[in-house]
């Protein structure tokens, strides 16, 4: 019993989804990167020390499968490509920053986690 209520089989597989897909390897990573303002590839990649091309195509690609970024290719010369966010893909920073705080707020937790070269 929660102070909404009782969690039922929904909210579980809910809350499962959402993480599914946010908690897949370095997801988040670019999600923060693209809500503070990363649209070009070489900038997400920038932004995100360590990721793999190959993984940030990956990401990418499912961030825009899902709905949460769109890509968006201007004509040229030179054809420019950048990826924005949805509407849905804007309201993951709650979600994100909850995650930050809890991370900062309880490191003792996290201690046995493998350490990335975004800890800082």
């Amino acid at each position: 019993m929660t102070a909404r209520g009782p969690l039922d089989h929904g909210d579980c597989d809910a809350v499962h989804r959402a993480l599914a897909l946010l908690g897949r390897a370095w997801a988040g990573a670019v999600l923060w990167a693209m809500l503070d303002g990363a649209e070009r590839f070489t900038e997400v990649r920038a932004a995100v020390p360590g990721i793999s091309d190959a993984v940030l195509t990956a990401r990418l690609r499912e961030l825009c499968d899902h709905g949460l970024a769109e890509r968006v290719v201007a004509p040229g010369p030179p054809v420019t490509v950048r990826y924005l966010l949805t509407d849905t893909g804007r309201a993951t920073r709650p979600v994100l920053e909850a995650l930050r705080d809890f991370a900062r707020e309880h490191p003792g937790v996290l201690d046995d986690q493998p350490r990335t070269t975004l800890d800082a």
